[in-house]
């Protein structure tokens, strides 16, 4: 069943779509190639014809628990005459012609065999689909845009077989030089080796030659738009750094600070959608913005060892909890001797720990965490924490990190594993 109000399908969704596209592609090229040179019923034909029927089949059911058991409201949005048609159409596309017209021996079962072209009407539905939903795969768009071109290039060279039959014996190559005639005029080059001599024939070719104007045309631009927009806030984004490259030379900007910015429009780049996430959801109300930045910070902390092993709700939850705070560089985010109540997790930028003689004995990086055993029990800070670069960290309050725990007990543990790893490596350094 096609939703066209959803704004992504789910996998299953998006494979049962797929293998109904594959059942009318299959039924696109067999049908008309049937049709046209008079080719008698195989059992193969007869096996996938009763298989693609029981598909259509179904997809009705389905169509009908997800309308009346599971979607009943959509009953009164004034668009069932609608979706009853389309049901119908689904019907007459589910009878097995094939089947049928071998079963009672029907005179003529070539015409019966056109009857299937019937499922195209799901072409033309799914590709609505596809035009509706931002978030489905390029490469399924692609893909299924070069089907449909195959498509009507099989239908063409049908038709110019249709007009000037075979006179030779194999069928194979008879067709292969109708594919050729349509290839070469669809794609304006027309060598001129095959060439209408009828009436007929140049009636027919003309349209397709402006046809042909027309798919080219229509497929270049489509697959050009498909690419440049699935990568369009990251080119926009390169063009950025190009705007800040002129601006920092124009303004005689030191290097360490071309550094540090430069490295900042790289990490936006390369670990978020755009540069600000947050106004791409700034006009949803506020209970789904919160609910958004939390699969947003999701995405940072299953980077984290301490919650790889975490359930999804667990993660969840602690996404929730989580504050980000910026530091410049310089500043000091821990100090020694403080009482420590928090945790920190660092979405960008690098940190130093340094002990009280001033040396430094580590360098943080995004994606490593610091102050844990605040978490666990009370503790005073026994090194400062100092930002190297522009950072930004999240922040995991205690009281927060221990409402938490009461629902997802294997957080503690690995916690507890992660911080008596620390204590240890620290021994052993000593």
């Amino acid at each position: 069943m096609i939703h066209l109000h959803k704004a992504k399908l789910t996998t299953n969704e998006l494979l049962w779509n797929g293998l109904i596209f594959l059942a009318v592609f299959f039924t696109a090229i067999e049908a008309p190639f049937s049709f046209t040179y008079r080719t008698s019923i195989q059992n193969w034909q007869l096996v996938s014809d009763f298989m693609i029927s029981s598909i259509f089949v179904i997809d009705i059911i389905y169509q009908f628990r997800e309308r009346y058991f599971k979607r009943a409201y959509q009953t009164k949005n004034g668009n069932s005459g609608y979706w009853w048609s389309m049901i119908f159409v689904d019907m007459l596309a589910s009878i097995p012609f094939d089947v049928i017209t071998y079963s009672f021996d029907l005179h003529g079962y070539q015409i019966f065999a056109l009857f299937r072209m019937l499922r195209l009407v799901r072409v033309a539905r799914l590709y609505a689909l596809m035009s509706n939903l931002a978030l489905v795969p390029k490469t399924l768009r692609v893909s299924m845009l070069f089907c449909v071109s195959i498509m009507v290039i099989h239908w063409i060279a049908c038709g110019w077989s249709l007009i000037y039959p075979t006179l030779e014996t194999n069928i194979t190559t008879h067709y292969i030089k109708s594919l050729y005639w349509a290839i070469t005029t669809l794609t304006t080059i027309g060598y001129g080796d095959i060439t209408p001599d009828t009436n007929l024939g140049r009636i027919y070719t003309m349209p397709i030659m402006i046809l042909g104007v027309g798919i080219y045309g229509f497929v270049i631009a489509n697959v050009t738009r498909l690419f440049t927009t699935a990568d369009r806030h990251k080119e926009l984004s390169k063009q950025r750094l190009g705007d800040v490259a002129n601006y920092m030379k124009y303004y005689k900007i030191p290097e360490r600070l071309q550094g540090q910015v430069f490295g900042y429009y790289n990490h936006l780049i390369n670990k978020r959608f755009t540069e600000n996430d947050s106004s791409i959801i700034s006009d949803l109300p506020m209970a789904l913005q919160n609910e958004l930045q939390t699969y947003m910070n999701m995405k940072l902390i299953r980077t984290v060892p301490v919650f790889k092993n975490c359930s999804h709700s667990c993660l969840k939850d602690v996404s929730a909890a989580l504050v980000q705070k910026s530091y410049s560089p310089g500043q000091n985010v821990i100090r020694i001797g403080e009482i420590g109540d928090e945790m920190f997790m660092i979405g960008h930028g690098t940190v130093e720990v340094i002990f009280k003689d001033g040396t430094v004995v580590a360098s943080l990086h995004e994606g490593q965490i610091f102050g844990e055993a605040a978490l666990l029990r009370e503790t005073t800070r026994n090194a400062d924490v100092r930002a190297q670069t522009y950072c930004d960290l999240y922040i995991l309050k205690k009281a927060d990190f221990l409402e938490i725990i009461e629902k997802h007990p294997d957080l503690l543990d690995s916690m507890e594993k992660v911080t008596s790893r620390r204590v240890t490596d620290r021994r052993r350094a000593a």
